[in-house]
């Protein structure tokens, strides 16, 4: 399954003339938003995509509501996916593009492009939440993942990594999950479910990867799966208040047909997770936003773009968004 996220990130520059422009200047000179690009809506029946504007727009009214634009372009537009077949809900974003105002000369210019951005998606958070992994082509951890497990934070569940944003600039990548009742659109497996699923799955590939090994490596091979198993079945004996922790895993380094569990902040780490199909509310139609993503990006290193993180993350209204779910 394939998703389609449309972002356009090239813009006209605008030229205002100014005196004595400054960084300092720059930071206090009002913005303004300006309507970005429309992407193509082909596939998407009309009545959905009809509810989705008015979600979109309402969005646009809680965010301007909150946030005036300080030393830049707020360019904002809306963006939707046609519907999936596999998938019980559409998906479709809010995005506002920060276009940093820059000196030049005594001249202020609008920079083309951007990596300052604030996009707020409906029923979009990571594809695997919505899919199983195919039987036939498992992932080694038998079990699709996320980079890092939310923590709860004043009713939502938040998360934040360091991102690469091009030239070799990093910057802040912050994410907020908005969700009913405070449950999640996506379950965490088990340790006990993981170790079962790596027993399965040693056991079936090991015949196969015997009888491909060169004369002289078989019994070598063997001996290495039965290695692994004997592993599984030792921390299979865990307590259970352990094994149905969730499962957060790593590649034993020492051992090519093992894992390691670790924990959340291991940057090798993987959290597994699972579809939660009960989540979703199957009465809505498929374009009520059931929860949403909120992520803030940018390089805090630099004035412009620390002034739009700050000012949006200051009064952002998380609870407007939370009362707009299942609407």
């Amino acid at each position: 399954m394939k998703y389609i996220i449309i972002s356009c990130l090239l813009f006209v520059s605008l030229k205002i003339s100014a005196q004595d422009c400054t960084e300092a200047s720059i930071l206090q000179r009002p913005g303004i938003w300006k309507e970005g690009m429309k992407g193509s809506v082909s596939g998407i029946p009309l009545a959905d995509l009809d509810r989705e504007k008015k979600v979109v727009a309402a969005i646009h009214w809680v965010v301007k509501s909150k946030y005036t634009p300080m030393g830049v372009v707020a360019d904002f537009n809306g963006s939707y996916d046609r519907p999936y077949a596999d998938v019980p809900v559409n998906l479709y974003n809010y995005n506002i593009y920060f276009l940093h105002y820059f000196c030049e000369g005594n001249v202020i210019k609008t920079d083309s492009e951007t990596s300052t951005s604030l996009t707020i998606s409906a029923n979009r958070f990571d594809p695997k939440i919505y899919e199983k992994p195919d039987e036939n082509n498992l992932p080694g951890e038998g079990f699709y993942s996320i980079k890092k497990m939310p923590v709860e934070m004043d009713g939502n569940f938040f998360f934040e990594e360091d991102v690469g944003l091009g030239m070799g600039i990093t910057g802040k990548s912050r994410t907020w999950l908005i969700t009913r009742d405070n449950k999640l659109p996506f379950t965490y497996v088990t340790k006990k479910e993981f170790l079962e699923k790596q027993k399965n799955m040693l056991i079936l590939a090991m015949p196969k990867a015997i009888g491909d090994s060169r004369e002289n490596l078989k019994a070598r091979t063997e001996q290495d799966f039965k290695n692994a198993l004997a592993k599984i079945e030792t921390l299979m004996k865990m307590p259970s208040g352990e094994s149905d922790h969730p499962a957060i895993v790593k590649q034993d380094t020492h051992d090519y047909l093992s894992f390691l569990f670790t924990t959340n902040d291991d940057a090798f780490g993987k959290v597994l997770i699972k579809p939660n199909p009960g989540y979703f509310n199957s009465k809505l139609p498929r374009s009520s936003p059931q929860f949403f993503v909120v992520n803030i990006t940018g390089n805090e290193k630099e004035p412009v773009a620390a002034k739009v993180i700050n000012d949006l993350m200051k009064n952002f209204d998380f609870s407007a968004l939370k009362n707009m779910l299942g609407k």
